[in-house]
Order: structure tokens, then sequence, then C-alpha cells
């Protein structure tokens, strides 16, 4: 999703649990990291939860960063959502 100062954010980024462990998340990720660099996007932040310890590994991997946590029951139980940023190099 386009965002104000040239941003993007990844939202929704799910894969069904037999669709786990095949690389295929990588691949989703190597495409968005494409796609930012084809449209000259100089950030790029998401939401997850600290349960989702894969997905976090994975956008660690890529460069995102921990900016922000904050406590919520938006998902029907007490969790952390967290914020992850990436500064894209020109």
């Amino acid at each position: 999703m386009h965002r104000p100062e040239n941003a993007a954010q990844l939202s929704y980024f799910l894969l069904h649990p037999v669709c786990r462990g095949i690389g295929l998340g990588k691949k989703l990720m190597d495409l968005y990291m494409e796609f930012l660099r084809e449209r000259n996007y100089a950030s790029s932040y998401l939401w997850t939860t600290h349960e989702q310890q894969a997905a976090i590994a994975l956008y660690k991997k890529y460069g995102f960063v921990l900016t922000e946590e904050k406590p919520s029951d938006a998902f029907g139980k007490p969790l952390i959502e967290q914020r992850f940023d990436l500064t894209l190099n020109k």
C-alpha cells in the first residue's frame, strides 16, 4: 500500500500452513523487494505481532528493523504489536 513520503506498507503477508517451510515466503519477499526498487520507494514498513517469530526472522533478513511496540488486544487476545521499518538505499 502506498503511504506518504514515498513509503510502502506491507500488509497481509500470509501463507497457508501447508505452504510454509518450502521457500515461498522468501520468494514473495524477493518479489516485494524488487517491486519496491522498481517503483523507487524510499522506505517500507509493516506491522506484525510478537508471536510471528518465523515472519519476523524473515523480515530481519531483508533489513527490516523493529521501531515500535504497543500492547494490543485487536486479535482477540493480549499481545504486542510490532512495527518494522526498512530504509532503501538509492
